[in-house]
């Protein structure tokens, strides 16, 4: 009897433990979403360091019937974004390596659970795709459903141009692939891709754009303050044309290209190193009027490839019709 009595009180605590086990992934899923990162989203380190999200379940896997690619992104600095298609919708199946059907397939990447409202906000601020519920399977064999993948707003057609990704974004894709411990040949696969290097060409126009500049009578002793920058963030156009600065040179932006907003009127040097290092922007991007803004970035500390991304970022307007007015007064104090 004492025998019986154990062995049905044994059952009666597994059949609570489950209970409660299923109440809470319930209740989980009513506060929470999955989405799926195969692009910059797919390291844990950059989901919870760069993005600030609060990642309750992280796995990794493949999603069926898709296939990586990039789509043109940013001219100049960020010229590709990751992307998907239909797998085979560039017309001949080849996944980017030379490699006709076989595993690329799938698509390999991340999925993470995160609270509603960060998955809400990671939709706004990856604004330039739709969210499509799909099956997701683990290298392990679980299956998730209704897991959020990113598809590009704007449907791929084949034979249309590509775009071709930094190297510090493909650098966070195959590290995120390699932190995540995703398959072997799927990180060949991302090796695989080229990165974006600047042509010569530009690069000359650039100097020269420079070279200018400092030769103008008219240009080369401006000094704004970042006070006076600060102005020309584009909430009044008319009174103050929207500006930015990068270098230590002050830019006044063409107003018939599109920038980010946090760029108008702000100093943007340290923003880009955050970014060309995978930090956080929404902690690390001082603004002028707030503690910790000075010393700004002194170039001499930088690396070549730090260096190089401030130059394509510089780029990025310069080729695009902006135009430098001025040098920033307290980025050049800080160079000393």
């Amino acid at each position: 009897i004492c025998k019986r009595t154990y062995h049905h009180c044994e059952i009666l605590y597994y059949i609570s433990i489950t209970r409660a086990a299923i109440l809470v992934e319930m209740t989980i899923m009513t506060t929470h979403k999955w989405r799926f990162g195969y692009g910059s989203n797919i390291g844990l380190k950059t989901l919870k360091q760069k993005k600030n999200l609060n990642v309750s379940r992280y796995l990794v896997g493949t999603i069926k019937g898709w296939e990586l690619y990039f789509m043109p992104g940013f001219q100049y600095v960020e010229p590709g974004w990751a992307a998907i298609r239909p797998h085979g919708g560039d017309g001949g199946g080849d996944g980017g390596d030379g490699q006709s059907g076989g595993r690329e397939e799938e698509l390999h990447g991340s999925a993470f659970l995160i609270p509603n409202d960060e998955a809400d906000g990671l939709d706004r601020q990856e604004g330039g795709y739709n969210v499509l519920p799909v099956t997701f399977t683990s290298y392990d064999g679980e299956v998730v459903e209704q897991v959020g993948l990113y598809i590009p707003k704007k449907e791929y057609i084949p034979g249309s141009p590509e775009g071709k990704p930094s190297l510090r974004y493909l650098k966070l894709l195959k590290d995120g692939a390699q932190e995540g411990n995703l398959a072997q040949h799927w990180i060949e696969h991302l090796k695989s891709f080229p990165h974006y290097v600047t042509p010569s060409e530009v690069r000359f126009q650039t100097q020269a754009w420079i070279f200018e500049f400092h030769n103008d009578d008219d240009r080369k002793d401006q000094l704004w303050t970042v006070e006076k920058l600060a102005k020309h963030d584009g909430s009044n156009p008319e009174l103050f044309p929207p500006h930015t600065s990068i270098m230590g040179y002050v830019i006044q932006i063409n107003p018939k290209i599109w920038v980010f907003s946090s760029w108008k009127g702000h100093n943007i040097t340290r923003r880009n190193l955050l970014q060309f290092n995978g930090k956080s922007l929404d902690t690390g991007d001082i603004r002028h009027d707030e503690p910790g803004y000075r010393p700004l970035p002194k170039l001499s500390n930088c690396s070549e490839g730090e260096r190089e991304y401030l130059m394509q970022s510089l780029e990025s307007q310069l080729h695009r019709g902006s135009v430098i007015v001025a040098q920033l007064d307290e980025f050049l104090s800080d160079q000393k």
